[in-house]
């Protein structure tokens, strides 16, 4: 009797480790994009989720997320055209090129006016990667080759090789070849290489296009002398002084001069916050005390200090008298406390925040930590709810 008590209740343990082993299997996991939708869903940070999703590559629920935006915007349909188009150009910028000109034909009806200008945004990053060949064929025609062209040769510019960009200037029409001769002007300023103007000139084999080269490139190639008026402004010297690390003065002038606390304390809480926090709350402005001290929640959530921060954020909103004042201050809290770890403790607290907006932000800094940090993390069972280039 004893022996097949001790056999059923081995065999106990083992359907009880047995079952709690598959429980844990079958744990739900909370990614960053799960994130995103539900920040989508409170309706809060709608344009920056639809920037972050796309991102991050989750192209059909930035469509979904733009479609949202733009449904709240006067000129809707005007909107989400141009919504669409950018997220057109995020996924070029992605490296998914071929993607990215699939759904320039998938979508094309709902990308209205900008149909076009996508095409050319795509050639563009295409020629900015050095497929002149796949952008000539993302651009074809007379006008689609003379676009890519010149922005080949635009690409020469910026890499210093005036010599070639001017060559491919006599290979495109005289607009854009003049808007690439006032380019090069530009360049050669800039690095203080205008004695160059005319050897450049004599290399060019259309002497027509050297000569135009010549006059079009004088208009750019100085620079242009405007008269600056010496002022002796209290705050401008007050910004100096806290520049300098000079935060006495800086105050003392401030004070004389009605000048605003924030604009110094915040420099002033890089080096020292507890003091650039008692000189901010000397301010007879209240708003601005308010808008110092968000800044600092900010800033104290950058450097990872998330009680600071909240502490700072809740100062500020007693001085404005709402709770939830800084979106921002929001985000970038839920990105710090999401970095350090206690993610389920930040999801409570973000799904806690009253109205969508508070939510949608603190949601999405939790998303943002996730994508550079770790892609998915489990939680327990139950937390988790359910151009110029024309065709």
């Amino acid at each position: 009797m004893g022996r097949r008590s001790a056999a059923i209740a081995c065999l106990c343990v083992l359907i009880a480790a047995s079952f709690i082993l598959g429980a844990g299997s079958a744990v739900p996991t909370l990614t960053d994009q799960d994130l995103l939708r539900e920040a989508a869903r409170e309706r809060g940070a709608v344009g920056e989720i639809f920037e972050q999703q796309a991102t991050q590559g989750y192209y059909g629920d930035a469509l979904e997320t733009a479609r949202l935006y733009a449904s709240r915007l006067p000129l809707s349909q005007w909107e989400l055209s141009g919504l669409a188009s950018q997220l057109i150009e995020i996924r070029a910028e992605n490296g998914d090129l071929q993607g990215a000109k699939d759904m320039a034909k998938r979508i094309r009806p709902m990308l209205g006016g900008y149909a076009d200008e996508t095409t050319s945004i795509i050639a563009k990053i295409q020629v900015d990667r050095g497929d002149l060949t796949g952008a000539l064929e993302t651009c074809p025609g007379r006008e689609g080759a003379n676009f890519v062209t010149e922005e080949y040769g635009l690409r020469q510019i910026a890499a210093g090789d005036f010599a070639e960009a001017l060559k491919i200037s006599e290979q495109v029409n005289e607009r854009s070849a003049y808007d690439m001769f006032y380019e090069v002007g530009s360049a050669l300023r800039e690095r203080r290489e205008q004695s160059r103007l005319h050897d450049l000139a004599a290399q060019m084999d259309d002497r027509a296009r050297a000569h135009q080269f010549e006059d079009a490139a004088r208009f750019t190639l100085w620079p242009h002398i405007t008269a600056v008026k010496a002022t002796n402004d209290s705050c401008a010297t007050a910004w100096e002084a806290a520049r300098d690390g000079k935060f006495g003065d800086a105050f003392r002038f401030a004070q004389r001069s009605s000048c605003r606390y924030s604009d110094l304390a915040i420099q002033e809480f890089a080096s020292d916050p507890a003091r650039a926090e008692r000189d901010l709350r000397g301010s007879p402005d209240q708003q601005d005390i308010r808008r110092g001290l968000e800044a600092m929640s900010e800033t104290a959530a950058r450097k990872g200090q998330v009680e600071d921060a909240l502490r700072l954020l809740e100062a500020s909103e007693q001085r404005s008298g709402q709770r939830q004042s800084c979106l921002n201050c929001l985000r970038m809290i839920a990105w710090a406390w999401t970095l350090k770890g206690d993610r389920i403790k930040v999801l409570h607290w973000a799904r806690s925040l009253p109205g969508g907006d508070s939510r949608g932000y603190a949601l999405l800094g939790m998303a943002q930590a996730l994508a550079h940090h770790a892609r998915s993390w489990s939680m327990p069972s139950g937390v988790f709810p359910a151009g110029r280039c024309a065709h």
